[in-house]
């Protein structure tokens, strides 16, 4: 059973959806019926179900239980408590989400770049990083498998994958449904229901319903700083008022919802279809100016912005970030005798995203950008699990993705640049890969793994100005220019684990995996469509997981050492110029291979139990990244071996607490989390403007539960010290003068009441 969000459907895919018919993976009755055990957590990570404890890759693994405990949103809450883990909003340049595990991932959501850390819901990859900041419906559990999983998820998951598995159709009767209040005129509205169909079929219902007021007050400048000498002919005022507001930013309103229905007609026949819709038309991130070319735009507090949106010729735009994502996939198990196992599934998306940009960060309305990108994908995946005797377990199979999207929008930069973009990219992979596990003797495993893969992918560019449909002034000569990229990788995976005891397993691995290649999508004359390669780790891992104290006290270590090639990094600023091209135009947020580097770290999580109902987990990382060598294109950029990547914190660590507390035969669960992240740079070119300050966070909340656990209120806050923090920068002072930062949520308190049946 697997999804992935989908539309507009073609008859063949429909039929390919009904015609697949093979892939290796547990039966999801099995992982439901592991999951009864609430002090044992079972992953997928190697194509069959295996206990957490006994699987030899550095995994993070959170159930919907705990989700639901912990009063988690989205998927970056859940990175929070993930050793070297960083999942964060992008500015509204990039429109999505910035991705990164061990100092490995991808901030630019560009259809011509690809993800670092592949992003999977129900074993569906999601293909781009537009709209992927999820929202955690109704789900089983997540797993964040950290290091390359080049053999394993494939596709572009040299930094690791994120793996979201919904909960599947039972028959039960059962489901729920929550509605939340809170600051900000948050409100939540959350439920599902799991309903029988006969003996042989079930179907699962869930919806949400969200929206919140904006967090950054838009303000009229001339309304909020009288008296400034400045000319009302340039800063025209759009409001008075005691508040001079003209709207919000960091706002979000969404809906969605999902129908699963699962069908077994025989004993060893599983077959899952799901459908899902979402709605989003929120606001353009929370940003602030803490730079602008005009320094009396830079705002004396916090969660203000002078942005208009409106262009000094007075095109408007609004500050948006919508997504309109639909989804279909369709998933066949078949056990075909007690050894074989042959899985199908595919998936169709249909994704159409629109995020703005006021480039100024001011009322001059000199630099505005409208963003739209239609984009469309369909996978299949194809899998054999296999055994023989007890000597060998291994997996055969095929993968292919296909996508097709556009680059869309206006961007007007006085006085200079004017232009509509409407960009198609293709983007086409076939890959085959091979997973063996061998047990040579009693309590070893020897894993290996082997996948190539094919990558192509065109680029055309389109260059037309708004007023004529003409080729547009300066960037025109792009217009019908057409590049394509094509390339292919060997991955390879070698992994020894042993068992020394129930409480102890230790494991040490090799692996590989790539990040694949393209075109520079942003350029302004046609010698700029150049394309760059793919970037490649390898990657040696040393771990252990234990659970001591009679399972009380769980403590998994993993240290690890990446060999990190032909780096692929976007510089904001752009570079001055090309090696041996004096004339070349300046560039802005190109993508270049900028060299080598070394990544090492450590890695611990532990949960301790000390008491029934109590319980403590945490986790800390270190990183350490080197660069051992640069391109010339890096150190034109202005890039040192001093400089880091972008968004690697050094240290990470968080820390929660829960103690259920029986009151007569209902109970009260009091539950703190605290997280940590040391400073970040957001640009390759690291710089002050580009420092994000280090920051500690507290959440807290407290859970009533009826009898029978029928009701349930949870009384909570976030950001409990009120911390003023920054998640992500857009950095452009070298080409303007304006610096843009992504400011946190201030605190905010919350009611959430919930009715099980």
């Amino acid at each position: 059973m697997r999804i992935v969000r989908a539309g507009r459907v073609s008859l063949p895919g429909i039929a390919s959806i009904f015609l697949a018919a093979s892939l290796p993976v547990p039966t999801m009755a099995q992982a439901d019926d592991a999951e009864q055990d609430d002090s044992t957590i079972y992953v997928t990570a190697q194509f069959r179900e295996q206990r957490l404890q006994d699987t030899p890759i550095a995994i993070t693994a959170i159930t919907g239980e705990d989700i639901e405990n912990k009063a988690l949103s989205d998927i970056s809450a859940i990175a929070a408590t993930a050793p070297n883990v960083n999942i964060t909003q992008t500015s509204s340049a990039y429109g999505g989400a910035a991705v990164y595990i061990r100092g490995i991932g991808q901030y630019d959501s560009n259809l011509a770049l690809e993800p670092g850390v592949g992003v999977y819901i129900d074993d569906v990859y999601h293909g781009t990083l537009v709209g992927s900041l999820f929202d955690l419906l109704d789900l089983q559990r997540v797993e964040i498998l950290r290091g390359p999983q080049g053999t394993l998820s494939g596709k572009n998951s040299i930094g690791g994958s994120v793996k979201l598995y919904s909960r599947v159709p039972e028959g039960s009767n059962e489901g729920f449904i929550q509605a939340t209040y809170g600051s900000y005129d948050r409100l939540e509205i959350r439920g599902a229901f799991d309903l029988p169909l006969g003996d042989q079929a079930a179907m699962r219902i869930s919806a949400f319903s969200k929206r919140r007021d904006g967090h950054v007050a838009l303000l009229d400048y001339t309304c909020d700083q009288p008296g400034t000498g400045l000319s009302t002919d340039t800063f025209t005022t759009q409001v008075t008022g005691p508040d001079c507001q003209t709207g919000t930013l960091g706002g979000t309103s969404s809906w969605g919802a999902r129908a699963a229905f699962r069908f077994s007609p025989l004993e060893n026949l599983d077959i899952n279809l799901i459908g899902s819709i979402i709605r989003d038309t929120s606001e353009a991130a929370g940003v602030v100016q803490v730079g602008a070319r005009d320094t009396r735009f830079i705002p004396d507090r916090p969660y203000i912005n002078y942005s208009t949106y409106v262009s000094t010729t007075g095109w408007r735009i609004d500050p948006l970030a919508t997504n309109e994502m639909q989804s279909i996939s369709g998933q066949i198990d078949w056990d075909i005798s007690e050894d074989f196992n042959l899985t199908s599934i595919t998936a169709y998306e249909d994704l159409d995203s629109q995020w703005s940009i006021d480039g100024d960060g001011s009322p001059l309305g000199i630099a505005q950008t409208l963003n739209h990108t239609p984009y469309h994908q369909f996978t299949h995946e194809l899998r054999l699990n296999g055994a023989a005797g007890q000597l060998l377990e291994y997996t055969l199979g095929g993968f292919y993705f296909k996508s097709l999207g556009r680059v869309g929008g206006r961007v007007y930069s006085f006085p200079a640049l004017n232009f509509i973009t409407n960009d198609p990219v293709s983007n086409e992979s076939t890959s085959a890969f091979a997973h063996f596990i061998v047990h040579p003797v009693e309590n070893m495993n020897i894993t290996g793994g082997i996948r190539y893969t094919d990558d192509k992918k065109v680029y055309t560019f389109s260059r037309l100005n708004p007023a004529t449909g003409l080729p547009a002034a300066i960037v025109g000569p792009l217009n019908g220019v057409t590049k394509t990229y094509s390339g292919d990788s060997w991955d390879y995976r070698l992994g020894l684990d042993y068992r020394f005891s129930e409480a102890l397993l230790a494991y040490a691995s090799y692996s590989t995996g790539y990040k694949g290649g393209g075109v520079n999508p942003r350029p302004f004359i046609p010698s700029q469509v150049v394309p760059f390669n793919p970037e490649r780790v390898r990657a040696y891992e040393l771990g252990f997981k234990s659970d001591l104290w009679g399972d009380r006290l769980r403590i998994n270590v993993a240290g690890f050492i990446n060999k990190y090639q032909d780096v692929i990094l976007i510089d904001a600023n752009g570079f001055p110029g090309a090696p041996g091209d004096p004339g070349f135009f300046p560039l802005s947020a190109a993508p270049f291979n900028a060299g080598d580097s070394d990544i090492s770290g450590i890695e611990l999580e532990t949960v301790l139990r000390p008491v029934e109902g109590f319980e403590i987990n945490g986790s800390v990382s270190y990183l350490d990244f080197k660069y051992k060598n640069l391109d010339a294109n890096a150190t034109a950029s202005g890039i040192t071996t001093s400089f880091i990547a972008p968004f690697t914190p050094e240290w990470k660590w968080s820390i929660g607490a829960q103690y259920e507390i029986p009151v007569g035969n209902a109970t009260v669960t009091p539950n703190v989390f605290i997280d940590h992240m040391s400073s970040v740079f957001t640009d390759p070119v690291n710089a002050v403007t580009n420092q994000l300050p280090g920051r500690t966070l507290i959440n807290a909340n407290i859970t009533f539960r009826s009898p029978g656990e029928t009701w349930e209120a949870v009384l909570g806050v976030t950001n409990l010290g009120d911390k003023l923090y920054y998640s992500n920068a857009f950095d452009i002072t070298n080409v303007n003068g304006n610096n843009t930062w992504v400011v946190g949520r201030p605190r905010e308190f919350y009611l959430t009441l919930r009715r099980n049946f």
